[in-house]
């Protein structure tokens, strides 16, 4: 019987940790940082009502624009009177405009919504690009109990790599 032994694995280079940890910086960076940058505001899509072009837990990032910019067919957020019993802000796209109110409805619903918008203020915020899915991400970050649970995973994940860590050191100092 032949003992071979397993090659020795050196640690990660500081240029792979650097790269692994750009790799998971970046997106987050550009999404929080870059839309701050450029002037633009930041919104979490809860409902399917602009599905499938800007589906649920999509982030849509938009930039405030006069109303007198605003054209049919443009996707915009805005807050609901408190009488319509919507909950948030409403991303839909304008199907009218008449005078001082803009008639909106989403995609994928069958009737125009039955509240206008008005365009009393002197801007109002239009879609500019959607990144579909990353706005889960900031959905479980506002709930409460969602930092607890993601400060458990990293104390699970550092546990983890310290208990590996610790065994793969041993073996390697035990003889046989």
């Amino acid at each position: 019987m032949e003992i071979v032994t397993a090659p020795y694995q050196p640690a990660p280079s500081l240029r792979s940790r650097l790269l692994v940890g750009f790799a998971v910086f970046a997106p987050v960076t550009v999404l929080a940082l870059l839309p701050i940058g450029l002037g633009l505001e930041r919104y979490v899509v809860r409902t399917d009502d602009m599905a499938p072009g800007i589906p649920r837990g999509a982030v849509v990032l938009e930039r405030a624009v006069p109303v007198g910019d605003l054209r049919v067919g443009d996707v915009v957020t805005y807050v609901p009177p408190a009488s319509s019993g919507v909950e948030g802000n409403v991303t839909h796209r304008i199907v009218s405009a008449h005078g001082r109110h803009l008639l909106t409805q989403g995609d994928a619903n069958p009737q125009i919504d039955p509240w206008p918008v008005p365009t009393s203020g002197t801007t109002v915020s239009r879609v500019v690009w959607s990144v579909p899915e990353v706005g889960f991400l900031y959905l479980a970050l506002v709930r409460p109990g969602a930092w607890g649970g993601v400060a458990l995973v990293l104390l699970a994940a550092l546990a983890f790599g310290l208990a590996w860590s610790s065994g793969r050191h041993r073996s390697r100092r035990d003889p046989p």
